[in-house]
Parts: structure tokens; C-alpha cells; sequence
């Protein structure tokens, strides 16, 4: 493809904690000039402290912006990692002459204060919004009113090849610890892990909580451990010691994927709610850790089937999902699909002449 202009890439955490550097790699082994913007903080953690730290999360998303225009000129594409840095970037005087691909687009939940931000940047055809979950486009496109103009693009989530892929590691009894790990702040069914929870007491929890939006009247039953705003170092250190993860959702939202990709990629069994965009990511012979949702009934059943698997059957399962997930959601393809997003927004401008 045309590789003239530079890509600036839009990170919303610092570059020393970044999970996200597969896709500037990818970029780069592919034969592009390559820019990255980093933030000092991580964005999404200061966005979780009430209204003050919404706001100063907007600024700092605003700020990275202003940093991607000062590094960028016109033909240059910018590569938001979050949605509100593709909607900010698309409002800045001369942000036209580039290309906008933002990343993270999730389920829409329409507010009027902010609808005109989402109707002006999918009706600028130089901008692109990434979804990880094909259904995510319709609701999109019926919560805010637009037509279809190609401008939304499915790109499922990938694993971080940064990363090796583990050998399950099978606890050895009297020697390591055996607990179930949950983690995350969107559209996890706290509440109800905890219920679940309570009714396993001869299994052991570690849950990784936002504090925020975390109620303080729910009961904490006597085998759950509980954490509060973890660093990701911190965060993904309980996650390596555990002995599966397990991630109960509210609702049909997308949410919860690159905690699965982790999850297997450390050797761990995953038991999920059972949604269309979680089904993209389990194969043949390990689709019953897709959990109906609600099912209390099938949330304990499956729970103590997977924390009695002897040895040969929990490393046959995760071999199993690792074999899938590295053959089917590698960062090379995702590479390889951003290319063909650029080559179709610079295609577009000569067909039809810049304005």
C-alpha cells in the first residue's frame, strides 16, 4: 500500500504499563514511519474518580490530541486508542487534512451533551471507528441516527504478542494457592460473582474492583479477597497465580475481551457470560465455559467442574484455547486490516478530491 505520511499512534496510558504497543510494532515491521504519543497517566484509572476525574480524564485525552496535531501534518493518518481521543481529534481546526482511525468504539448509550461529537466524527469520511464486535455497527448507527457510509470497521481484539503464550500450570497442592480471579470496571456483574461466591465456600476469590463503582452495602462472603484500583503490574500479578478467571457480565455490552486474551495467554481456564461477541472467542471443546446469563444454577455448576479438573484435562482445555486464540486473533492481521482502512480513506480522497 502507499506508505507515504507518517502514523501517529495515540496511546491513553504512560509507554512503560502500555498493553497496546503490538500494533505500533506491527506498523512498524510492515514498513511504516512510525509516531507514538504517550499520556503520564492512565487515562481510563483517573476517569474512575467521580465527576472530577471524568473531567480531567477529557482533558487529558484533549491534551494528547493537541500533542498528536503538533507531531502530525496534512496526508499523516493519527491512530486514537480511545474513543474520546478520535471525537476530540475530529473537532480541532486542521485535523481534516489527516486520517482519524479511532479505536475502542463500544455499545453506544446516546446522551444528548455529547450526540453531536458522535454524529460529526461518522460523518466525516477521513475518520474511521473501530468496533471489536460486529453487532456493536447497528446500534451505532441506530443511537445516533446516521447512515452507513463504510466508515465503521470490525477489528476483534487481539492477543499482545509482547506476551508469551504459558504452559497451564496445574497448582500443586500444599504448595501453591488455588483462587478464582475476576477483574475490570466495565459491565462486570459484581453482585452477582459475589452471590455465586458464596455459595462455592470451598473455593477461594481475588477480585480486582474499581472502587468507584463498587456498592458498599453488598455482603463479601468469608472466601472472597477483595482489591481496589490496582496498578496494571499489581493487577495482572494476581491474574498470573490464579487458578482460572472468571468474568459474569451484566449486560450486551462489549466488554471484558482483553482480560480473556490475558487470561489464556497466562494458562488459565475462562468462564464468561455467554454473549455473541464472547462465542468469537472460544473453539470446539471449550464453549461450556460460556455461561448463559443469570444462570446462578450453571455459574456453580460450571465453577466446580472446572476447579476439580484433574491435571491432564485442565492443560488439554487451555492448550486447546491457546491453539485457537494465536491462530485466529493475532496483531499481524489486525496490522494487516488498519493498512487496508488507510488505503480505502486515501483511496476515497482521490476519487472524490479533497475539500
Amino acid at each position: 500500500m502507499d506508505k507515504t505520511g507518517k502514523i501517529v499512534m495515540v496511546y491513553d496510558e504512560p509507554a512503560a504499563i502500555c498493553a497496546k504497543l503490538w500494533l505500533r510494532d506491527a506498523f512498524t515491521a510492515r514498513g511504516h514511519q512510525v509516531r507514538t504519543v504517550f499520556s503520564r497517566f492512565r487515562i481510563s484509572n483517573v476517569e474512575q474518580r467521580g465527576k472530577a476525574g471524568k473531567l480531567a480524564a477529557r482533558l487529558l485525552t484533549l491534551w494528547q490530541c493537541l500533542k498528536a496535531m503538533a507531531v502530525s501534518r496534512k496526508g499523516d493518518t493519527v491512530v486514537c486508542w480511545s474513543q474520546w481521543s478520535g471525537l476530540f481529534f475530529n473537532l480541532l481546526p486542521g485535523a481534516g487534512k489527516r486520517y482519524i482511525i479511532s479505536c475502542n468504539w463500544l455499545t453506544p448509550v446516546p446522551n444528548k451533551k455529547t450526540r453531536f461529537l458522535y454524529v460529526k466524527a461518522l460523518r466525516n469520511r477521513r475518520l474511521t471507528a473501530v468496533i471489536n464486535h460486529p453487532d456493536t455497527k447497528a446500534r451505532i448507527l441506530e443511537g445516533y441516527g446516521v447512515e452507513d457510509t463504510g466508515n465503521i470497521v470490525c477489528i476483534p481484539d487481539v492477543y499482545d504478542d509482547r506476551d508469551v503464550f504459558r504452559e497451564p500450570a496445574y497448582p500443586v497442592d500444599g504448595e501453591t494457592e488455588k483462587y478464582c480471579f475476576c477483574g475490570g470496571r466495565a459491565n462486570r456483574d459484581w453482585e452477582f460473582l459475589l452471590k455465586a461466591a458464596g455459595e462455592c465456600p470451598q473455593m477461594e476469590f481475588r477480585l480486582v474492583a474499581a472502587k468507584s463503582g463498587w456498592d458498599s452495602k453488598w455482603e463479601i462472603p468469608r472466601n472472597v479477597r477483595l482489591y481496589f484500583d490496582l496498578g496494571a503490574e499489581e493487577y495482572y500479578r494476581i491474574l498470573e497465580y490464579a487458578y482460572m478467571s472468571v468474568y459474569p457480565l451484566k449486560e450486551e455490552r462489549v466488554s471484558g475481551l482483553i482480560n480473556i486474551l490475558k487470561s489464556v495467554q497466562m494458562g488459565k481456564p475462562v468462564l464468561v457470560t455467554r454473549q455473541s461477541f464472547t462465542e468469537t472467542y472460544f473453539p470446539d471443546g471449550c464453549r461450556e465455559w460460556l455461561i448463559p446469563f443469570g444462570d446462578m444454577g450453571e455459574w456453580k455448576r460450571m465453577l466446580g467442574k472446572v476447579w476439580d479438573y484433574g491435571q491432564p484435562e485442565y492443560a488439554a482445555k487451555v492448550e486447546r484455547m491457546q491453539e485457537y486464540i494465536q491462530a485466529n486473533f493475532s496483531p499481524e492481521s489486525a496490522g494487516r486490516q488498519m493498512e487496508e482502512i488507510i488505503a480505502r480513506c486515501k483511496g476515497a480522497d482521490r476519487e472524490y478530491g479533497e475539500r
